[in-house]
């Protein structure tokens, strides 16, 4: 991958980012109307996003790629989890499966584009610089190519 190209992509990780903290600082007043402690979750993920955002375009590494992918991931997993299972372990609320709503599907494809984009930027930190991985050709190409059929 090009320098230009992965400049690009971690923007975009970091854009990405931006607008999953702002759908978590959007729904945090109703979640603390509900619970402080869904409300403080809410108001840490968000500032974690948030601050994820600046880090990566303060300086890209496979640590921090990792931890946003991972993070996210988590994020996405327990979301998943409050509307099928039910609001784990505290709260007055535990146990209780959540609706979907508008933004949460917003957020959830926000935070998949992110993870793909930062699975991308992450196999360009595997590959060594100037090099490219080995491409693979299909069965049916190499047998063109020597003169065979498949």
């Amino acid at each position: 991958m090009t320098t230009t190209k992965a400049h690009r992509l971690t923007i975009l990780a970091a854009f990405l980012s931006l607008i999953a903290a702002l759908a978590h600082f959007w729904v945090m007043p109703e979640h603390f109307a509900e619970w402080w402690g869904y409300g403080a979750f809410f108001l840490v993920v968000a500032c974690a996003q948030a601050l994820y955002a600046l880090l990566l375009l303060r300086e890209r590494s496979s640590r921090l790629l990792w931890a946003g992918l991972l993070g996210n991931l988590a994020i996405i997993v327990l979301w998943a989890w409050t509307r099928t299972v039910g609001i784990p372990f505290f709260g007055p609320h535990a146990g209780e499966v959540e609706d979907i709503g508008a933004i949460d599907i917003v957020s959830k494809v926000v935070e998949a584009l992110l993870i793909a984009v930062l699975a991308m930027l992450l196999r360009d930190e595997q590959t060594p610089e100037g090099t490219r991985a080995p491409r693979q050709t299909r069965p049916a190409r190499r047998s063109l190519e020597s003169g065979r059929s498949a």
